[in-house]
């Protein structure tokens, strides 16, 4: 939850001038500058997304966002999932909620994954991380229009990062679970405390498809610097 619509507004216009093939760019501003950092994007070759969606439709749910009203607003991604959401309560259930409407309303899913500190010292990792996968693309179509995100808790805000050879490693294993049909086309990204200095160590591994970047994505010479390095790899 940062930046005014006219802060939102303003770094929009920053970051419009990205005009490289290399790198797919999607940027995910909170619901009030949607509108506002839609128009600034409209003809750049920056994707728009939102950062969550209710898992009801149209109907008495004050404070929700439905994914019409999002699609409407020519959104293409929508964040699902997120580690902050889950620590606001969010459940697999919930969350598997959420994707599904995403892709009835046309919207691409970006499904969030990861584990705790606690969970990551444990040998009961990776399974862990392909529970929360398998609940979330339970009923999904082999050719749904999702990304996965594995983001560890303990990476996001820290200024802690997973290490590149580890990230791929548990990537790859996220991967060899998926349904056969979704196994080589669905892409994996890594985010956690993602900046220009290391995020090459990231997208240059196997399994890694890209990055959800976080704080370093509020000033646009970091995200730019970050993209840049990223089409280099």
């Amino acid at each position: 939850m940062n930046t005014t619509v006219s802060e939102g507004e303003a770094l929009a216009k920053a970051l419009s001038a990205y005009d490289s093939d290399a790198v797919e760019m999607m940027v995910a501003p909170p619901f009030t500058h949607l509108d506002r950092v839609g128009a600034v994007l409209k003809d750049s070759k920056i994707a728009m997304g939102a950062q969550n969606i209710s898992a009801d439709g149209f109907g008495a749910h004050t404070g929700e966002i439905a994914g019409e009203m999002l699609a409407d607003l020519g959104m293409r991604y929508v964040i699902v999932g997120h580690s902050e959401a889950r620590g606001r309560g969010e459940d697999d259930a919930l969350i598997r909620e959420k994707a599904k409407r995403a892709l009835e309303c046309g919207l691409v899913a970006v499904i969030c994954f990861g584990e705790s500190a606690e969970i990551y010292a444990t040998d009961e990792r990776v399974a862990f991380l392909k529970r929360q996968v398998a609940e979330a693309l339970k009923g999904a179509d082999a050719n749904a229009e999702v990304v996965l995100a594995y983001e560890p808790i303990w990476a996001i805000g820290t200024g802690k990062t997973a290490d590149g050879d580890d990230a791929d490693a548990v990537i790859g294993e996220i991967r060899a679970s998926l349904p056969e049909g979704m196994r080589d086309s669905v892409r994996i990204l890594y985010g956690g405390s993602v900046k220009a200095a290391n995020v090459a160590s990231f997208v240059s591994k196997e399994n890694i498809d890209g990055v959800l970047v976080g704080g370093a994505s509020l000033k646009a010479d970091e995200f730019m610097k970050i993209a840049d390095e990223a089409s280099h790899v």
